[in-house]
């Protein structure tokens, strides 16, 4: 077998984790599709949460340097802390001019080196994670390969490795998380990096098939597309993909054009607003109560639940501080409360917004380590 060199992050990065906090069992909430056992009724057997985490491709070197700054040492060794966070865990002050990260790994990495991508699959998958649901966009061309763009050729590197981790026998599944909420595209864009998505990957068992026998592809942003835009894409790819909105809202005008949703909230303060989890329940009740969808099957609701977040020095002013894994544990618990089909986790490597579980230089294992815990 082939010995890769990975960075110092990834070397200990496939070591064994460490064992976690054991999960407060009061607190979890079993999912709607997990069924009693019918030998022991007074103990029903359940199975453990399935949860997906977003997960982002745009992590080249020049990418770390320019989140850095011109003015951060990224030839260090061990790189430092490029800011500095006050006692409540926010109170953010970047220690470099241009610098828009809290956090660092323990050298700057690429996902285009050799190893690096599979690496991060098997600590996913070490922590009881189902999958990621991996961001990518195409070019928006009518004429795509897997080497059209970075996006595209990291995703096929992703692809290779759930299939490499999946022939070892190790359980791992993708979703697609389709990159348009920070730019409205045109429903040709979409139609286009849809179409070659397909008719790449359509019937590519690195894709989750467990409830639907359809790639799910969560629209991330839906809520941003007029319904027009919406039945064009759900009228021509409804048939091979299932297809998520990514909603705050579930309207009646909507809701014939999506699957289900998967709300991705990651900046919920479950301290400063309580109030979210009955938000996140209405939702959930507005979305199951939208009838079955054109094959038969029913609504899906996908919860969000993060460890935190973090865009003080990222050109936001919002933070919802961690408290040493006390927010993760509280947002899967009160947001399990919904009781959804499947979670969504925010996220795997979202650093600039400080929602990362990735194991770096400042929280560590930390989340890995509840993470597993909670999903025995």
């Amino acid at each position: 077998m082939t010995r890769h060199h990975y960075p110092a992050r990834h070397r200990f990065r496939l070591l064994v984790l460490p064992l976690g906090v054991a999960a407060l069992a009061a607190l979890l909430v079993i999912p709607a599709h997990q069924k009693p056992s019918s030998a022991t009724p007074a103990a029903p057997v359940t199975a453990k949460p399935r949860v997906f985490a977003y997960y982002y491709l745009w992590w080249s070197a020049d990418h770390w340097r320019s989140s850095l700054g011109k003015n951060f040492p990224t030839s260090a060794n061990p790189l430092p802390l490029p800011a500095t966070l006050g006692a409540s865990g926010c109170g953010t002050t970047s220690r470099y001019t241009g610098n828009h990260l809290t956090d660092v790994p323990g050298r700057i990495y690429s996902q285009d080196d050799p190893g690096l991508i599979e690496s991060d699959v098997r600590q996913a998958a070490a922590a009881g994670l189902t999958g990621f649901a991996v961001n990518w966009i195409g070019t928006g061309a009518p004429t795509q390969s897997a080497t059209s763009n970075p996006y595209s050729r990291r995703l096929q590197v992703l692809v290779n490795a759930v299939h490499k981790v999946n022939a070892a026998g190790i359980p791992f599944k993708l979703w697609l998380s389709y990159k348009a909420s920070a730019r409205v595209l045109s429903s040709a864009q979409i139609q286009n990096d849809w179409k070659y998505f397909v008719s790449k990957y359509g019937s590519d068992k690195a894709f989750d098939r467990v409830q639907s026998a359809k790639p799910t592809v969560i629209w991330q942003g839906s809520r941003k597309y007029s319904v027009t835009i919406l039945k064009a894409v759900s009228t021509k790819f409804r048939s091979s993909l299932r297809i998520l909105g990514d909603e705050t809202n579930w309207s009646a005008a909507r809701n014939p054009y999506l699957d289900g949703d998967a709300y991705y909230w990651s900046s919920q303060n479950p301290y400063t607003n309580p109030q979210s989890f009955g938000q996140l329940a209405a939702l959930a009740k507005n979305v199951r109560a939208g009838g079955k969808n054109p094959d038969g099957s029913n609504k899906v609701w996908v919860a969000p639940f993060t460890p935190g977040y973090n865009k003080q020095i990222a050109g936001g002013s919002a933070c919802v501080p961690r408290k040493g894994g006390a927010t993760l544990r509280t947002l899967f618990a009160r947001n399990g409360a919904t009781k959804p089909d499947d979670f969504g986790l925010i996220s795997w490597n979202e650093i600039a917004e400080g929602t990362y579980v990735d194991p770096m230089t400042r929280y560590g294992y930390e989340e890995l380590s509840i993470l597993k815990s909670l999903l025995k």
